[in-house]
């Protein structure tokens, strides 16, 4: 880099990139959970589009889990934004209503889908 090709002033550093996944399929029909949800610590980065189901003991979400018997079992919402829950736990906001694409939901299955009530998926 020539230290002229910006007046002498610093460049613009490092450049960094962002995936922007959109897991709406539309934004006519979406509903979030008033007051949004806490994500249990201990999780790393949940992203978004993951479905959540909620631990009865602590009432706090995490991952959906089929096989889980700690109330996690139950989908419960959609993480609206990527979370980093490694060291603590993180206030999220969450869908329970909307049109997403399936392919773009993680943790998404039969189970799932009876119970998010009004999420559609296509």
């Amino acid at each position: 880099m020539i230290g002229s090709q910006y007046n002498g002033a610093p460049g613009p550093g490092q450049i960094h990139t962002q995936e922007f996944v959109e897991v709406l399929a539309s934004t006519e029909l979406q509903a979030r959970i008033p007051g949004g949800v806490l994500l249990a610590k201990g999780n790393g980065v949940i992203k978004k589009g993951t479905v959540l189901g909620r631990v009865t003991a602590t009432n706090k979400f995490v991952p959906y889990l089929s096989s889980a018997s700690d109330g996690s079992q139950v989908a419960v919402c959609i993480l609206d934004n990527d979370q980093d829950t490694t060291l603590t736990d993180m206030g999220a906001s969450a869908w329970i209503a909307g049109i997403f694409t399936e392919s773009k939901i993680t943790g998404i299955d039969t189970a799932a889908k009876t119970a998010l009530k009004l999420c559609y998926f296509v």
